[in-house]
């Protein structure tokens, strides 16, 4: 139930900082209800005194619901929730970010989460336990959601039809889990035939594992809509 803020008197385009830094990686820690303007929140292990991730709770134990977050004509790489490991290894288990707004005024943002990789990356095959849904975003460009369901059009017959999922999901991590495929309409075989057989699906697919490839029983066309996810969720 606060208003915090940072930045509101810099010019355009101008640097901004965090408005609430968490400094253990499982911060155990719930932000709720809160006016969040022109700053990020960040979670981070800079008071480690060895960060490099070593059998240790991993980034994570945290729950932002309910939020209202604006920023006001700021640069493009301008985020609203930042991971930033002081140590390479980690990776994020247990976050859930919910019922919140995203919005900007002036300049859009490109997308509401990152990880700030200046010092070390993360482990994005270790990914778990991750909600990021019922969120609102206006003046962002690309949204974000885990899970993420999307439709799906291949319009010219193959066997293997690869499609990408990456951009939506948290941190732009690895396509880990495919929870669903489902056929919009009839699939059809060069012939126009309707194809019943279902395919399998192959996730972290592509040279940044952010893609998915069905591959079928026979070359086909049609539309599919299908559930994925950056995590496995237990």
């Amino acid at each position: 139930g606060n208003h915090w803020f940072q930045g509101d008197g810099v010019p355009v385009n101008a640097a901004r900082t965090a408005g609430i830094i968490l400094t253990q990686g499982s911060s155990k820690t719930t932000i709720t209800g809160n006016y969040i303007d022109n700053c990020w929140i960040e979670l981070n292990n800079e008071h480690d005194a060895n960060p490099d991730f070593a059998n240790e709770f991993a980034f994570g134990g945290l729950t932002i619901t309910g939020n209202l977050f604006l920023a006001i004509d700021t640069a493009s790489w301008f985020r609203f929730i930042m991971v930033r490991p002081f140590g390479p290894g980690h990776f994020i288990q247990g976050l859930s970010v919910t019922g919140n707004s995203f919005r900007t005024s002036g300049a859009n943002i490109g997308r509401v989460e990152d990880i700030d990789s200046s010092i070390a990356s993360m482990d994005f095959g270790r990914f778990r336990n991750i909600v990021f849904e019922g969120n609102t975003f206006n003046g962002i460009d690309q949204t974000t959601f885990n899970p993420v369901t999307l439709e799906f059009d291949q319009n010219t017959v193959q066997r293997d039809w690869v499609l990408n999922v990456g951009d939506y999901l948290p941190f732009r991590g690895y396509s880990r889990v495919v929870s669903s495929v489902m056929p919009d309409g009839p699939i059809r075989n060069a012939s126009g035939t309707w194809v019943f057989g279902m395919p399998f699906a192959t996730p972290r697919y592509g040279a940044a594992q952010n893609q998915v490839r069905l591959t079928w029983a026979e070359p086909c066309e049609g539309r599919v809509r299908l559930t994925a996810r950056v995590d496995v969720p237990i």
